[in-house]
């Protein structure tokens, strides 16, 4: 949400991580329903559901790494990533009246314009929080954010990913020992997880990489249990608090850090990540997975490949046309909306009060 320089090699894993999110959704939304138990199919979508869980963590993982070193905060940003909510998921509505005959009411058309997206509603409320977390974090020694951290992860990472393990064994729900809420783990759709997710990115900031050959055993190593453990709870294995699925995202954050490489067209592609969240689903019901999921691998895989990849260059343009479009409203609006910066950005408030 910068406009500071991009490094790529982190600009390329947000679009792998993107057209992960993709192939979740592929699999989980049409895929699985289709696919033969048991087939070598069938082991091919679990393989990469459990490589790509991880995605949404990643995401902020990412945001938590750049954003822990500035407290400067745009109103015009948090505008812009609704407008595109609202204006996309319009946009789907009408084309699926146009061209696939879906019924027109004016109900359903209002009904997709709301923002009624969690990882935007939460990731909003991350990014208009984390000066002030900030703030707080680099008040603190290495030793004292490590503490922190490790108290963050068995609080609210480890200890629901045993409740929900003894509850799923023995069947007794602990929804009064959940530290998250009464409603349980919730899987890590919640505030917490996507706070927890940015102080491991803000904590990476502070520390050196590692070698990459032990992020790289770490990582297989984490690929290893959650293939097995799938196989008997998968709503627990695939949960985004899961604490391996928090040790995937870290590891391959780590070994992307290792990258360096500079590439116009790679930061360029990165840009349309977010419109690819918005519009894949879109998609979905429209690639033809029921004449492929069960035929053999080889196809299976090559056109999950070739899916993704049409539907992130498509999602590419369409974010080219909206930006084109959008561009001279939002810099209309970020001069008013900039009164409002002072709010967002804790040391522009301390610049105001040393001035007065």
């Amino acid at each position: 949400m910068g406009n500071k320089a991009r490094q790529s090699n982190i600009e390329l894993l947000r679009i792998i991580t993107i057209c992960g999110v993709v192939i979740l959704h592929y699999n989980g939304n049409v895929a699985f329903s289709l696919v033969a138990e048991g087939s070598a199919n069938y082991y091919l979508l679990q393989f990469l559901e459990i490589l790509f869980i991880c995605a949404v963590n990643l995401f902020v993982l990412i945001s938590g790494y750049f954003l822990y070193n500035t407290n400067s905060r745009k109103a015009i940003k948090a505008v812009e990533l609704v407008a595109q909510v609202i204006l996309i998921g319009v946009a789907k509505y009408l084309a699926n009246v146009i061209f696939f005959h879906a019924p027109l009411s004016l109900t359903s058309l209002v009904g997709a314009a709301i923002p009624n997206n969690y990882f935007v509603t939460l990731y909003l409320t991350v990014y208009l929080l984390s000066p002030y977390v900030n703030i707080g974090l680099k008040k603190l020694s290495d030793k004292q954010f490590t503490v922190l951290l490790a108290l963050c992860l068995a609080l609210f990472s480890v200890w629901p990913t045993i409740l929900d393990m003894v509850c799923a064994i023995i069947g007794f729900h602990f929804n009064g020992m959940y530290p998250i809420g009464s409603g349980g783990s919730q899987y890590g759709y919640n505030f917490l997880n996507f706070m927890l997710m940015y102080l491991l990115g803000a904590y990476l900031r502070r520390k050196p990489v590692g070698k990459a050959l032990w992020d790289g055993v770490g990582l297989v190593i984490c690929l290893v249990v959650l293939m097995l453990w799938q196989m008997f709870y998968p709503a627990i294995a695939r949960a985004y608090c899961n604490p391996f699925v928090i040790a995937v995202a870290v590891f391959v954050f780590r070994l992307f850090a290792h990258l360096r490489f500079s590439s116009k067209l790679v930061n360029t592609l990165a840009k349309g990540a977010f419109t690819c969240f918005l519009f894949h689903d879109f998609c979905l019901w429209h690639l033809g997975v029921e004449k492929v999921a069960n035929r053999s691998l080889p196809i299976l895989f090559g056109h999950i490949l070739i899916s993704v990849s049409l539907i992130f260059l498509v999602s590419w343009v369409i974010w080219k046309v909206y930006d084109w479009v959008t561009k001279p409203l939002f810099s209309l609006l970020a001069k008013p909306l900039s009164k409002l910066d002072v709010l967002l950005s804790p040391r522009e408030i301390e610049l105001n009060e040393e001035t007065q």
